[in-house]
């Protein structure tokens, strides 16, 4: 039954604005019919889509025959389906969804640009939104409209990776005005120095760029107001002991930074060890103080980490070299950062689900390591839509990965058929056994040395056509075609200083520190230890700021854990070959996208 509220709204209801709501525009859906019911319930799912009710507005949409509608109302149906698909973390299906862009009104037009872009973006295809974005910029009609897009231009850009940072032949000038410009500022954010110089050459090149002066001069107060630089660091390392080559390590990158550092006011550092047995990260805290330091980069301990964490406040601030327990903690001053495994699986989850693999097997070591890279992953996994149809945990003291395999692959089971068959027809059979097929993807937790054993046992079993996304922990980090050539076929994600660097640091830690090489990695964490520390405020201030560092494009999040988004390789003739993202095809809404 409709209120009389609903009754006493104007004539046509859905012209009528925002007066009424979803709940009332479903009432009149339930009292008419035909066209009239079906504009009601789009309206309905409007408001609803509008309010962040995903689950009902995609409930009302299903409940539409859109076929008796005109083209232009499916047109609106699939665009607000696109745009729940997208709020859903399904940017693959939003593509799907999009209306041809040539039967668009201008208004339309626009969200299914933006749609397009933004859903590009979340399958690591930044350039792309980007380019998406420019050809939109020229069917803006206020300024207003055309600074959001600058906006979401740039942030697309803070997440290109700097290795993919290349402009194309056919890109209007425009676009490559846009990356030169993100690759000026994203330099500065290491050396600040020729910074205003390089923006001035630059406007002399692009004088039509469509960005503003304004704009350009917010970008430089965003980076010129949250530069902090340190007098005197204090490092807190356990220069002894078990964890010495690791600290070493450390050291080693946050030196090599630092002597790299062309900055006539570059902090002082000075170091303290951690390990000595009187010595409490409080003590050192106070000890540190007292030398003068007004940075600190350390401990690398979780429990110093964990008391630290437990502080409200930290007068001097800190950047530790590891993650506390508790990721939903924050402390003022006090940023974390490290090579966080859950990272890497995680986003082994993405890129599995952008390739559109849905039904996951997990293979991880019996241990806490592979327990947390299984829980990171499966959790990640699922919240996109994929399922894990399987798990299997192999010990970590053996050789033979058989057992662990053939339960994965449900290979007993098809072994136990077999012999029941035989038993009921009381003959031998041949017989070849088949592995499940219901799954389309592996994820894969290992070392390179467990790795080189599984996968050639994967493919032995019969399931060497089925893709294995990994950690990085199935590269040692230095080229060894022989002992690497079993991993064919692996995609993991890894450092850019591990795939792509040509940074002279680089050249510097093969020379200098090639005895070293096992902990590569850890170079790279404190080369950019010491570079964040005067982008923190940066990445603080900013949703969409990002550091491009040695070890991912790092971003900060509300409790002040930084995250690194990692690069992808695929390993060929034991050889890793970087992946780049933005080269490899997309989902294309049919015949809809024009050429940007």
């Amino acid at each position: 039954m409709i209120t009389d509220a609903v009754r006493n709204q104007p004539t046509d209801p859905v012209d009528a604005g925002d007066e009424l709501t979803a709940e009332h525009y479903i009432g009149l859906a339930t009292e008419s019919t035909g066209k009239q019911r079906e504009q009601y319930l789009l309206k309905a799912a409007e408001l609803l889509y509008q309010r962040g009710d995903l689950s009902q507005a995609q409930s009302q949409l299903q409940n539409l025959d859109s076929a008796s509608l005109a083209r232009s109302r499916q047109n609106q149906i699939n665009l607000l389906a696109a745009k729940i698909a997208l709020a859903n973390e399904n940017p693959r299906q939003a593509l799907e969804l999009l209306p041809e862009l040539n039967e668009l009104p201008l208004d339309q037009y626009i969200d299914a640009r933006e749609i397009d872009a933004d859903a590009r973006l979340a399958l690591g295809r930044p350039l792309e939104a980007v380019r998406i974005r420019d050809t939109l910029d020229r069917h803006l009609e206020t300024q207003e409209a055309r600074e959001q897009n600058h906006e979401a231009i740039w942030a697309a850009l803070q997440r290109t990776p700097t290795v993919s940072m290349h402009k194309q032949p056919d890109d209007s000038q425009s676009v490559k005005g846009w990356i030169e410009l993100a690759g000026i500022l994203r330099n500065a954010q290491i050396n600040m120095s020729r910074m205003q110089d390089q923006i001035l050459d630059w406007g002399m090149r692009y004088p039509e760029h469509p960005v503003s002066n304004a704009f350009i001069d917010t970008l430089l107060n965003e980076y010129q107001s949250n530069y902090i630089p340190s007098a005197s660091i204090a490092i807190l390392l356990p220069m002894q002991g078990t964890y010495k080559n690791v600290a070493d390590a450390i050291q080693g990158g946050i030196l090599s930074a630092w002597y790299a550092d062309s900055r006539v006011d570059k902090p002082s550092l000075r170091f303290y060890d951690t390990s000595a047995a009187d010595s409490t990260v409080d003590d050192l805290y106070q000890k540190a103080s007292l030398d003068g330091a007004n940075f600190i980069i350390g401990p690398l301990d979780k429990d110093s980490i964990n008391q630290l964490a437990d502080k409200s406040i930290i007068d001097i601030p800190m950047l530790t070299l590891n993650y506390a327990e508790n990721p939903r903690i924050r402390t003022d001053n006090l940023y974390q950062f490290g090579l966080l495994p859950e990272d890497e699986a995680a986003q082994a989850a993405e890129l599995a689900i952008r390739d559109n693999h849905m039904n996951a097997a997990v293979l991880v070591p019996n241990s806490d390591w592979g327990r947390r890279l299984h829980d990171a992953f499966k959790k990640r996994y699922e919240e996109l839509g994929g399922r894990v149809l399987t798990v299997q945990q192999y010990p970590t003291n053996v050789d033979d990965y058989s057992r662990p395999l053939r339960l994965l692959l449900n290979l007993d089971e098809s072994q136990a058929r077999h012999q029941d068959l035989q038993r009921i027809l009381g003959t031998k059979l041949e017989f070849e056994p088949h592995r499940r097929q219901d799954i389309d993807m592996i994820f894969l937790a290992a070392t390179h040395r467990s790795a080189r054993g599984i996968v050639p046992a994967l493919k032995f079993y019969r399931a060497g056509e089925l893709p294995v996304y990994a950690t990085s922990h199935v590269y040692s980090g230095h080229i060894d075609k022989a002992a690497d050539r079993d991993l064919n076929g692996v995609t993991f994600c890894d450092l850019p200083w591990t795939l792509t660097t040509n940074s002279p640091l680089k050249a510097g830690f093969n020379t200098t520190w090639k005895d070293q090489r096992a902990y590569t990695r850890l170079f790279a964490l404190g080369i950019d230890a010491y570079q964040l520390i005067q982008n923190l405020s940066y990445l603080e201030s900013y949703d969409y700021a990002r550091f491009p560092g040695e070890t991912g494009n790092i971003s900060l999040d509300e409790n002040n854990r930084l995250h690194r988004e990692l690069l992808w390789a695929k390993f060929k003739k034991g050889i890793p070959v970087y992946i780049d993202l933005s080269l490899r095809p997309a989902p294309t809404p049919g015949n809809h996208a024009e050429k940007s």
